[in-house]
């Protein structure tokens, strides 16, 4: 018994002992292809003349971002002023949908065309109150262009705030080989909520997709189409293919790669000043040895072109 467990035994302990390394393969081709996706801005928007920011907590012992985004400014004469807003203030809803971070906020004013009236939701110290506010609607400054937000490290896809629905992000591309896509989801599709949660502004949304998800690992998102109709995906974050670069179980043998140089390397019984067996390719040519002493190399075998015919007469 013990005669037949040695050679399985000793296999066993060569490959715990084996060491492997890889290396990234280059990203596919489309990565950096959502460069430069813009969109117009639209001739009126809203405007209430604030000025906001997440809302950090002040504690160095627990830094956390709350609800809502604390106001910063309040431009005179603004609706925001008449309506009393004042810096220090915290803005929980705007006319029923909260706004936890600042491009919410920018989207749902952004899809204002014209004045109209909106009841925002107020932290003031302890107390939380409602008051009412008339949007005023400005041109944009010069010939002002959004860009998407793009995240192409995680689901490799562009998102722009909607104007409409509570202000959700659109998927508004998909590069190839994106993990949304191959999950199912398309563009146009309205991203309702990321892992259980509301997804925020498309900013707030790719700035989770970078905190939250690692290379490769598992999330899901609840997304709706054009037709209303809600499905959720589940999909990996998208995470660099590896290759086997090095193996090695010293002194058995050792093989390594280098595709940039075109280089392998095959060495048995690596006794330091000594191996039993060597074969090294560099580019087209293979080298060989055995014992260090006979060596032989080859290469790759080409054609020959024809030799030109002789001139007539000559």
């Amino acid at each position: 018994m013990s005669r037949t467990a040695t050679p399985a035994a000793a296999a066993a302990a060569c490959l715990l002992a084996a060491c492997a390394s890889y290396e990234a393969l280059p990203p596919p081709p489309g990565l950096l292809e959502l460069e430069g996706i813009v969109a117009e801005e639209p001739e009126q928007r809203g405007w209430i003349g604030l000025e906001v920011e997440a809302n950090e907590s002040d504690s160095l012992e627990d830094l956390e971002i709350r609800p809502g985004v604390r106001i910063t400014a309040v431009a005179p004469g603004s609706p925001a002023e008449a309506a009393g807003l004042r810096p220090g203030d915290v803005l929980l809803t705007f006319a029923g949908v909260r706004t936890d971070d600042p491009g919410r906020l920018e989207s749902l004013l952004r899809g204002i065309h014209q004045s109209t009236e909106a009841l925002l939701r107020i932290e003031r110290g302890t107390a939380v109150y409602e008051l009412p506010l008339t949007v005023e609607t400005r041109s944009p400054l010069g010939r002002a262009r959004l860009l998407y937000h793009v995240d192409r490290a995680r689901v490799r896809a562009a998102f722009r705030d909607s104007e409409e629905e509570g202000a959700f992000p659109v998927i508004a591309r998909l590069a190839a080989r994106s993990p949304l896509a191959e999950a199912g989801a398309r563009e146009g599709d309205r991203v309702v909520s990321f892992q259980g949660r509301d997804p925020g502004s498309a900013a707030e949304l790719v700035r989770r997709l970078r905190l939250e998800l690692r290379p490769g690992e598992e999330a899901r998102m609840r997304l709706r189409g054009p037709d209303g109709e809600e499905r959720e995906v589940r999909f990996r974050a998208w995470s660099p293919e590896r290759r086997l670069v090095s193996f090695s179980a010293w002194p058995l043998w050792t093989w390594r790669r280098d595709d940039q140089e075109q280089r392998e390397s095959l060495v048995v019984g690596d006794l330091l000043l000594l191996s039993l067996f060597r074969r090294e390719r560099i580019g087209h040519e293979t080298d060989y040895a055995v014992l260090s002493l006979i060596r032989w190399r080859t290469g790759e075998a080409l054609l020959e072109s024809s030799l030109p015919e002789a001139e007539e007469g000559g």
